[in-house]
């Protein structure tokens, strides 16, 4: 049998995983790795399957040796974040976001799991704040607009609340997600309203 390339392996998979075959997808992550040791992709989506299946300590290890392997690639920081915040772990998700910046201060996931966090611990200006900073380097996500806007209302700030979520709809109309434009569109009379 003639080796596979390391995108062969992964796209085996990664279809594992479209399908919901999550123990299926996880071995064969872990042959991805026993043949490609440093492959940073197989452990951060071995580590998201892990995490959507209840294995947060598990996820934890396997991003924190992407990290190892890659400290300037943001996505291990931010899935590590994401399985503290999937746990309530919100001081350390803070912390797994805080140390990504560190080594790459311009990533807009970053930043937003960063103001998850700190929105979770009801430090509601700390959070807009640095969903703010997210849209700096990425204003085209309209799920940022929408935590900010969340936010935003419970601040009670409406005409700022309208404007996130109109800019949200937006951004989900060009996208063709009509349902997801109106709901927004809705969310931001609303708030019009209450102004």
């Amino acid at each position: 049998m003639s080796e596979q390339s390391v995108e062969e392996m992964l796209s085996r998979a990664r279809i594992l995983r479209q399908k919901g075959e999550n123990k299926k997808a996880i071995a064969a992550y872990k042959e991805v790795l026993e043949a490609y040791p440093d492959c940073v992709d197989a452990l951060n989506e071995m580590g998201l399957i892990k995490i959507k299946i209840g294995e947060q300590d598990a996820a934890i290890e396997d991003f924190n040796r992407a990290i190892a392997l890659r400290p300037d690639d943001p996505r291990a920081y931010s899935n590590r974040a994401e399985a503290f915040l999937t746990v309530g772990a919100f001081e350390e998700a803070l912390d797994a976001a805080k140390d990504g910046l560190k080594a790459v201060p311009d990533s807009a996931d970053l930043w937003a799991k960063k103001a998850r966090a700190l929105e979770s611990m009801m430090k509601v200006q700390e959070a807009v704040d640095a969903y703010n900073e997210a849209l700096k380097y990425d204003s085209t996500d309209p799920e940022i607009w929408k935590s900010l806007a969340l936010c935003l209302d419970a601040l009670e700030k409406w005409d700022e609340v309208a404007r996130a979520y109109t800019i949200a709809a937006d951004l989900h109309k060009r996208r063709g997600e009509m349902r997801e434009y109106e709901s927004r569109m809705k969310s931001a009379q609303t708030a019009k309203d209450s102004a």
